[in-house]
């Protein structure tokens, strides 16, 4: 399919996707809210790649120079969190904790009765 110059000029000037993304995370309140429900369900799922990929994308939409922060803050090297952020590594699961925690936030798990 062929897109018309107007078809084009319309999708070049629609907002992007990754952009929107990005933009998100300058929010404190979208980022914890986006911690937090990834959290829960990796707590109910196990899935920690899910897990693993939310911290990923809020350690990459981090304002510019925050990323030797984080590692320092989460006390972890600075290269391991690059290797975490381009997938050559997954952490575990206490590297993962270690990071909600260089992002600068608390975290609380409660045990209920199934």
């Amino acid at each position: 399919m062929t897109l018309t110059p107007k078809q084009q000029a319309y999708i070049d000037k629609a907002p992007k996707f990754n952009d929107h993304f990005a933009e998100s995370f300058k929010n404190p309140e979208y980022t914890q809210a986006w911690l937090e429900d990834t959290l829960t369900t990796f707590l109910n799922t196990g899935d920690v790649d899910e897990f693993v990929e939310c911290l990923v994308d809020v350690v990459k939409n981090s304002k510019r120079g925050e990323i030797t922060r984080i590692a320092n803050e989460a006390g972890i090297n600075r290269s391991n969190l690059y290797d975490i952020m381009n997938g050559k590594v997954t952490p575990r699961i206490d590297t993962a904790f270690k990071l909600i925690r260089g992002l600068g936030y608390k975290y609380e798990i409660k045990l209920q009765s199934a």
